[in-house]
């Protein structure tokens, strides 16, 4: 990976090479988010997010909780308040926002954030792994054998393709059904 004083380089060359005052605007944007991430120490998180990105792994969540009421009362309790991200709740997937008008935290579920992660792995045609499980049980039981778990692979429980994925930033393993995939278009 690049490193953030090369990418500082890059963008502060375009910078002053700009005429734009909308392109400088979001070139010094991204150099103060740069100048964050190294301030805050953050910067082998946003590596781990660029390789996650990278794998195709599940879109990135801040936590999971077991019911609404208790993403609710935890993500209320954070100071700072978290602007906007992303949670699970069980296994669905909610934005969560900070309103300021009432300054609490509401989560709004997004099942379309999972169902289009899941359908283009499908559409991919990932190659199967040659895992093969007759239960369910038997590839969680696999899957929480592993030491740091693949962010995803496509495993075969019963004849059904599932996507075993791992949420590295909670350490949450989980196995998705994967959709049929996306019937090609008969356009010519």
């Amino acid at each position: 990976m690049m490193h953030f004083f090369d990418k500082l380089e890059v963008l502060g060359r375009r910078y002053s090479e700009s005429t734009s005052e909308k392109e400088k605007q979001a070139l010094h944007f991204a150099m103060d988010a740069i100048y964050f991430i190294l301030g805050t120490g953050q910067g082998t998180e946003l590596e781990a997010y660029v390789q996650s990105q990278d794998a195709s792994a599940p879109p990135l969540v801040i936590g999971r909780f077991k019911t609404r009421e208790e993403a609710e009362a935890t993500m209320n309790a954070w100071k700072p308040p978290v602007d906007q991200a992303r949670v699970l709740i069980g296994d669905d997937y909610y934005s969560a926002m900070f309103v300021p008008a009432t300054g609490r935290i509401h989560l709004v579920f997004m099942p379309p954030i999972l169902e289009h992660y899941l359908q283009e792995m499908a559409d991919e045609q990932r190659p199967p792994s040659g895992l093969s499980f007759s239960t369910k049980a038997e590839a969680e039981a696999w899957m929480n054998q592993q030491p740091t778990p693949p962010q995803q692979v496509v495993i075969d429980i019963a004849g059904a393709p599932y996507l075993a994925a791992y949420h590295h930033r909670i350490d949450y393993r989980v196995l998705y059904p994967l959709p049929a995939p996306t019937p090609p278009s008969q356009q010519t």
